[in-house]
């Protein structure tokens, strides 16, 4: 009676994946306070720690993108406002903390003038 080999089951190697990146977040020392700047949706904020800073911004990306939902009319035909579309699409898309931070790099540095 022929042995039969039991079948080998391929094993995946485990592979992290990174979205592509849609929104940056600026954060520089200055001056003893941090400041946090995402440029594709103009939010800037200024707080004494980085965690506070960045948090802050965060939070204010949520709220702009809650905000912008709610007045999409104004905002969609607002010249300095309607590019913003893409990037609060794809922020309300985010169900956890977690999908919204994957979509973000941060750049760290310090504020020269």
């Amino acid at each position: 009676m022929p042995t039969t080999q039991p079948k080998r089951r391929r094993t995946k190697e485990p592979q992290i994946l990174v979205p592509e990146h849609k929104l940056t977040i600026l954060l520089a020392k200055d001056n003893g306070s941090y400041c946090a700047k995402c440029p594709e949706l103009d939010l800037v904020t200024q707080l004494p720690t980085a965690d506070e800073a960045l948090e802050d911004l965060i939070e204010a990306i949520r709220d702009y993108s809650k905000e912008y939902l709610r007045d999409r009319k104004l905002y969609t035909t607002s010249p300095n406002r309607a590019h913003h579309l893409p990037y609060i699409e794809a922020i309300a898309a985010c169900k956890t903390d977690w999908d919204l931070r994957t979509l973000i790099e941060i750049k760290h540095g310090f504020v020269h003038v």
